[in-house]
């Protein structure tokens, strides 16, 4: 039995709710069978994640569950079997079976006038499926010190549904956030597997990633830490850890 008696005009009415939806169309999936839910993600840059905030936002709202490696997967995540609980979800807007290619986010949400509930949905979908990184600069006239080092922030999400970066885009203009959309990969076969093309939305002007933190934020630590230490030292150093953030965020500049 669900945790909380959850209707579905609640998904216009609780951010919550919203996110949740927004992390599983991010890197979620329910089986063809509907026998299983799962929202994963990296085994190690996601795991306060799962265990600090989607596991309990997720057993309040639907039914209690505990984050766990999935060693045939690689990755780390939630999962329910409870058949009830999938029911809701589907109810809710959290589609069935292999969704890359057309994943999206439901009309009602789509269209609400409700901005807590757009941050929420766009928040869970940036927290699994997004990513937050600092480039150096390629400008021949650029200082040796834009040249060595990680300074410049971009933020993406990228997604095989076309559909689903546009509809991002669409509800960022409702929340005055400017960015672009690019196509990234094209169809065709490789190493035996099947490529589709790829959608990438991305911002580069500062001004804008700052809205994006401020406005809607960020409750997974690999990406707030990557920022946090962008804004604390003018830089990220590339390749490193949660661990190595936060030590650099604990240190006195």
């Amino acid at each position: 039995m669900l945790n909380q008696k959850i209707k579905n005009k609640d998904l216009l009415n609780n951010p919550k709710i919203a996110e949740i939806l927004g992390a599983f169309i991010g890197d979620g999936w329910i089986e063809s069978d509907k026998d299983a839910l799962y929202i994963t993600g990296n085994t190690t840059e996601d795991k306060q994640y799962y265990d600090n905030h989607l596991a309990s936002l997720f057993s309040k709202y639907f039914a209690p569950v505990k984050p766990k490696k999935f060693p045939y997967w690689k990755v780390y995540g939630i999962v329910t079997y409870k058949k009830e609980v999938i029911k809701k979800a589907i109810s809710l807007g959290f589609q069935i079976g292999p969704k890359s290619l057309i994943a999206e986010i439901p009309k009602n949400i789509l269209y609400s006038n409700n901005k807590d509930v757009i941050k929420a949905v766009l928040r869970g979908i940036f927290d699994t499926d997004g990513s937050f990184w600092c480039e150096r600069s390629r400008a021949k006239t650029s200082t040796e010190w834009k040249k060595n080092h990680n300074y410049h922030p971009e933020l993406r999400i990228t997604s095989c549904s076309k559909k689903l970066v546009e509809q991002i885009k669409y509800l960022l203009n409702k929340l005055d956030i400017k960015s672009k959309i690019t196509q990234k990969g094209k169809k065709g076969f490789k190493f035996g597997r099947n490529i589709n093309d790829s959608y990438a939305l991305n911002i580069r002007r500062k001004a804008e990633i700052e809205k994006w933190f401020k406005i809607i934020g960020t409750n997974n630590p690999r990406h707030k830490t990557r920022h946090d230490v962008w804004k604390k030292i003018g830089y990220l150093p590339p390749y490193t850890s949660i661990e190595e953030r936060i030590t650099i965020l604990k240190k006195r500049v």
